[in-house]
This record gives structure tokens, C-alpha cells and sequence, in this order.
């Protein structure tokens, strides 16, 4: 099984806020190997960065992933996609542990509301959906 994290420094970071991408596979036998590590797509984003994130682990045929943190409109677009979300603050290896031992709960809606920010900026054009962001619907 393949998981998804998004990285800080060796820590678990929220899809928006992760300097990179981590994929991980998880074998059989409890042992784990990063096969991937990429840049972080969502560092560029100017809206709805999380999902940009979450968009990026779909393209690399992974479903599942491992955040410490996320919002309304990235959970919403997540769900919509069947991506499976655990939440975990702390080191990387640690949430990589905790998840091979069945420690980690899936998340059952977003961490935060909808004005949580970490860049001084806030973009609330819309409350529902994605509004005039086409480009996050469904294709």
C-alpha cells in the first residue's frame, strides 16, 4: 500500500503548508520505504493550497494520506475524490509507526474552519464549494 505525506522539515505538515511530498510504501511485513519525494505543488498555489497537494497524490496513483492539519475546502474535495485522510502532529516516522500499527483514526471532517491561515492572507470569496474555481471541479 502507497500513502502520501506531506513534509516539513521531517515533520507532518497540513497539505498547504508541506515543503514536500512523501510516498511511501507500506509492504506487508510492517516494513515502510520512501519511494518518492517531490516538491510540494501547493507552495505555489495563491488559493485553496491544500488541495493543490491533494491533487498531486491522486496524479501519483495514491489514495491515502497522512496530515497534520486541513481545512473545509481540501476535505471536502478530498472526500469527493475518495482519498483517505489520517491526521498526526509529529515526526514523520512516527506517523509512518503509528500508521502501520492501526494507531491512526481517519479523519471524519476538517481540523479547522474555513478561516485558517498561515500567511497573513485570506481568500474568502466563497463559503460552499469551490465557487469560481472551476478548475477544482471534477473533471
Amino acid at each position: 500500500m502507497r500513502i502520501a505525506i506531506s513534509v516539513s522539515n521531517g515533520f507532518v505538515s497540513g497539505p498547504g503548508e508541506g515543503d514536500e511530498v512523501w510516498i511511501v510504501e507500506v509492504k506487508d511485513d510492517g516494513s515502510y520505504e520512501v519511494v518518492e519525494r517531490y516538491e510540494n505543488p501547493a507552495r505555489y498555489a495563491q488559493q485553496v493550497r491544500g488541495v493543490f497537494m491533494l491533487r498531486s497524490v491522486l496524479d501519483h496513483g495514491v489514495n491515502t494520506v497522512i496530515l497534520s492539519e486541513i481545512g473545509p475546502p481540501g476535505y471536502r474535495w478530498a472526500v469527493e475524490k475518495g482519498i483517505r485522510i489520517y491526521i498526526f502532529e509529529g515526526r514523520v516516522e512516527d506517523a509512518i509507526r503509528a500508521f502501520i500499527e492501526g494507531k491512526l483514526s481517519e479523519a471524519q471532517g476538517p481540523t479547522h474552519g474555513e478561516h485558517h491561515g498561515h500567511h497573513g492572507h485570506h481568500w474568502h470569496r466563497h463559503v460552499e464549494g469551490f465557487g469560481e474555481y472551476e478548475f477544482l471541479k471534477p473533471m
